[in-house]
């Protein structure tokens, strides 16, 4: 997920959010006195809270199921035993990767990320944020054409899509504080009921992973008949045959065309899900420094494009190809950027435009870079740059594909 529209919070915001939930954690015990205990903790650390609860923002459950993820893990099953097993080889879902670094099946790919990632949770739709629709303020079911917050990836805009953030864990269930997963259930309409992706994401050291659902989800997915709201429980590492029927790995897809300049891509669809009784949004903020590559990916095309001077970059790298998907949505970005003066940057803007479409080559002062990964800085690269892809072409140059005008 490609931050184009920037959350208003810092980048500092994720670290101290990741700080107050180490301060605030639930105890994970079920016994109601301790969770009233817990709860009247949250009223006194989160600002605003009981007004939202009073209000119907949210819900002291809600709130309790939060916090306590961050205190509870599942507990590992047999295929953990020293690390995560050696089942689930092959399986109809099983890609082709040749030429790539990923291993055939997802529960192997859970294995090659482990030492950077931890464990994949097993993702629960109903502990998920539900990621609201509004109409002119108002939240909105069902399938609509226009809406406040529409999806900018060229998707219907339906109710009913939940996504949740999850805190790194080992094997064994120690915390892994650099460590994040987001896990993406997008309702796809009545006549598909949609996917869900895995992302984790290492803050230290830039490593990422992809996991994307098969296509049929119908055996643990459901859809709500009267909310829309997408339910169930996905298959976890612990039962490898149903984790690898129900996901894939990247294989010959590069996910980094559209997550081109950091893991996560939001927009204002996806900044409507908040954690529960405050007013951060679920996926984490980053900002032009947070390091990147993809575990398995290693040659993938990890180049975005630079221009010194121009203040477009100054938060945030920029991903061409993701912001030309923003655009056919009919994004403007003078419209939208920046958050505290929108078209302010028109020269800039225009300056980016003109570099994406005729190279960086061409214009002063541009060049293309690969972020910081595993303890490295971030570098210029050059025409001997190894593994460049097709939709990192200049936009001109691409037969029959005029992107920008």
């Amino acid at each position: 997920m490609t931050r184009l529209l920037p959350n208003t919070a810092c980048a500092a915001a994720f670290t101290l959010l990741l700080i107050f939930f180490s301060a605030v954690k639930p105890s994970g015990a079920d016994d109601k006195s301790d969770r009233d205990a817990q709860f009247q903790k949250l009223l006194k650390t989160i600002p605003g809270l009981k007004e939202k609860i009073d209000s119907g923002q949210t819900t002291r459950k809600e709130v309790l199921d939060w916090f306590e993820q961050y205190d509870k893990f599942e507990s590992p099953g047999k295929d953990f035993k020293g690390g995560i097993g050696k089942s689930g080889k092959g399986g109809k879902n099983a890609r082709d990767v040749a030429g790539t670094s990923f291993p055939a099946t997802a529960f192997e790919y859970a294995k090659l990320v482990e030492s950077e990632l931890g464990v994949p949770p097993t993702v629960d739709l109903d502990k998920a944020v539900e990621i609201p629709l509004y109409v002119d303020g108002v939240k909105t079911l069902g399938e609509l054409p226009v809406c406040d917050n529409p999806t900018l990836l060229g998707k219907t805009n339906m109710s009913g899509s939940v996504i949740q953030r999850y805190p790194g864990r080992t094997r064994d269930g120690r915390p892994l504080k650099d460590v994040v997963w987001v896990a993406f259930a997008r309702h796809a309409g009545p006549r598909f009921l949609g996917s869900v992706q895995m992302i984790g994401y290492n803050r230290r050291s830039g490593a990422t992973a992809f996991f994307e659902s098969c296509d049929a989800i119908g055996p643990w997915v459901r859809a709500d008949p009267v909310t829309t709201r997408l339910r169930g429980v996905m298959p976890g590492v612990d039962d490898p045959a149903q984790f690898n029927q129900a996901y894939v790995v990247p294989g010959q897809v590069q996910c980094v065309q559209c997550h081109q300049n950091e893991p996560f891509i939001t927009d204002s669809f996806i900044n409507a899900a908040k954690i529960p009784g405050t007013d951060e949004s679920v996926v984490p903020v980053l900002d032009k420094e947070a390091p990147y590559y993809v575990i398995g990916g290693e040659n993938w095309d990890m180049r975005t494009i630079h221009i010194e001077g121009n203040r477009c970059f100054d938060c945030h790298r920029v991903g061409m190809e993701t912001m030309k998907l923003f655009m056919s949505s009919g994004w403007d970005a003078n419209e939208h950027m920046p958050p505290h003066a929108p078209g302010s940057m028109a020269e800039d803007l225009a300056e980016l435009l003109d570099a994406w479409k005729r190279g960086p080559e061409k214009t002063k002062a541009a060049m293309w870079i690969v972020p910081p990964a595993r303890g490295k800085p971030a570098r210029v690269v050059g025409d001997d740059y190894p593994h460049k892809s097709f939709f990192n072409r200049p936009a001109d140059l691409r037969s029959g594909r005029k992107l920008l005008k």
